[in-house]
């Protein structure tokens, strides 16, 4: 298989959504999701605060090996990853190019808002790492914990779960457009006709699936509705049960402790 091929079938519909899947309900064993999510959540928000302290390129550059570790550790998304990385390039490069109409030095520019942008690269690679690496159930406890209205969480992790189930009845609506329909004899230069029919394709199998999310939106509805759920919402006993479990163990410990050591390594040397 060449390298255009390979290429071809990580971009595919098909990859995604096994990639989706694997992001909603194969987290049971990471890292993040072992952790109580109190925890997890007083460590995030340490990292939404360190990374602003600092301007040394040193210490940021090692705060940021740190979150990526973690993240190569908690499976995070390839295409999370390639989205963050395409967003951060393309930032620096338009502020850049607005800087050189503006006036100034494209380099010098440039190099300014490297601090800035690794700060928030920082920042975004720990929330892909965190909210990727926890299991809707846990996420929803998490903002339940902090006394997150109960509409809100349970609304995230239905849609975690709902999310890959909605991208193979769209990939499925596609494939029933494309045996219904006529792809263009000449695909044109750079297949330019073949491209823009796979994008009428793609606009036209939408509609269908808005149709089928209203209509699984009801049943749920109805479904939850049968067990009492707006019942539950405002009832303190539910809310007890499920965050009785939540205990602070060892593990959390050890990696609070093991965080605090590791930040302070990266920032002492530099100081």
């Amino acid at each position: 298989m060449s390298y255009q091929e390979e290429f071809r079938n990580a971009l595919s519909i098909e990859s995604l959504k096994q990639d989706l899947l694997r992001t909603a309900y194969d987290n049971e064993g990471t890292i993040f999701n072992r952790l109580d999510p109190r925890v997890l959540l007083t460590w995030y928000a340490a990292f939404l605060v360190i990374p602003w302290l600092f301007y040394d390129m040193r210490i940021l550059g090692g705060l940021l090996t740190f979150v990526s570790v973690l993240a190569v550790v908690s499976r995070v998304s390839k295409y999370l990853i390639a989205l963050l990385a395409f967003g951060v390039i393309t930032n620096v490069l338009l502020y850049a190019f607005v800087t050189v109409l503006m006036g100034g030095s494209f380099v010098q520019s440039a190099m300014a808002l490297v601090p800035y942008t690794t700060k928030l690269t920082i920042i975004s690679v720990t929330s892909i790492a965190v909210f990727s690496g926890m299991s809707p159930k846990n996420i929803s406890r998490a903002f339940m914990s902090i006394g997150i209205p109960r509409q809100f969480t349970f609304a995230i992790s239905y849609g975690y779960r709902m999310l890959p189930v909605l991208i193979e009845e769209y990939h499925e609506t596609v494939n029933v457009y494309r045996l219904r329909s006529r792809a263009p004899e000449s695909p044109g230069r750079f297949k330019w006709r073949y491209y823009v029919y796979l994008i009428r394709l793609s606009i036209r199998a939408f509609y269908p699936m808005i149709f089928d999310v209203a209509k699984r939106s009801r049943v749920t509805v109805e479904a939850l509705e049968t067990r009492g759920f707006s019942h539950s919402l405002e009832n303190d006993k539910s809310r007890e049960l499920q965050l009785g479990d939540l205990r602070v163990g060892q593990f959390d410990v050890l990696f609070m402790g093991g965080s605090l050591i590791v930040i302070v390594g990266i920032i002492l040397p530099f100081v």
